[in-house]
């Protein structure tokens, strides 16, 4: 048996198995605060992004992400009283876009700190153009610059204050990235998985 035909069940595991890990990451970060709102926004979604640009190639790399991200949109979206393809969401699909090319943007980097960056950035971009959409659409805010600042941090009087999501968003950003990237590298690094389809180990 050729070396090439011993990596080929790898290739054909390791996809299936890292389309299912985001889809039960992004559930669970999902779930999470329906029972523990002090966790809003602490989620693995953002790092899912941006790691998928930097160390995927080929289709499954925004696959994965848009379909964990639709599949626990389909069951959890009705706990929140939102629809799949409402303004906000659409607007929040766009944003995850952006993380991923940001991620494309770094995948020939070998650094910690450009992918450290690149997490803080994410979670910056994010809160901005989702809090910057609530801003423009929600009548409870002025359309001013003072009103559009209340969006970006304090939010709408009688919740949870907006500067808390971001902090929860860059912390968890930053903590998934550096796990998912670890994990990754180390799959990359084995020799008998290494030409895994959707991971490109020359980029790690």
């Amino acid at each position: 048996m050729s070396h090439n035909e011993k990596e080929k069940p790898a290739s054909i595991w390791f996809p299936q198995t890292w389309i299912l890990i985001l889809i039960l990451a992004v559930g669970w970060s999902r779930y999470l605060p329906l029972s523990h709102p002090e966790f809003l926004n602490f989620t693995p979604v953002l790092a899912l992004f941006l790691i998928s640009g930097k160390f995927l190639k080929g289709h499954l790399a925004w696959l994965g992400p848009v379909l964990a991200v639709i599949v626990s949109d389909l069951f959890l979206n009705p706990n929140y009283g939102l629809n799949l393809l409402e303004p906000f969401m659409i607007v929040t699909l766009l944003s995850y876009f952006c993380i991923f090319l940001v991620g494309r943007s770094i995948q020939k980097s070998t650094r910690l700190l450009p992918l450290f960056v690149g997490a803080i950035g994410s979670s910056i971009l994010f809160h901005v153009v989702t809090c910057g959409f609530a801003w423009f659409m929600n009548p409870a805010y002025t359309k001013t610059i003072a009103g559009f600042w209340q969006a970006q941090f304090l939010g709408e009087p009688g919740y949870t204050p907006a500067y808390l999501f971001l902090r929860n968003s860059m912390i968890s950003t930053a903590l998934f990235t550096g796990l998912f990237s670890f994990a990754i590298q180390k799959i990359a690094s084995n020799k008998n998985i290494s030409c895994i389809d959707g991971l490109d180990p020359s980029k790690t």
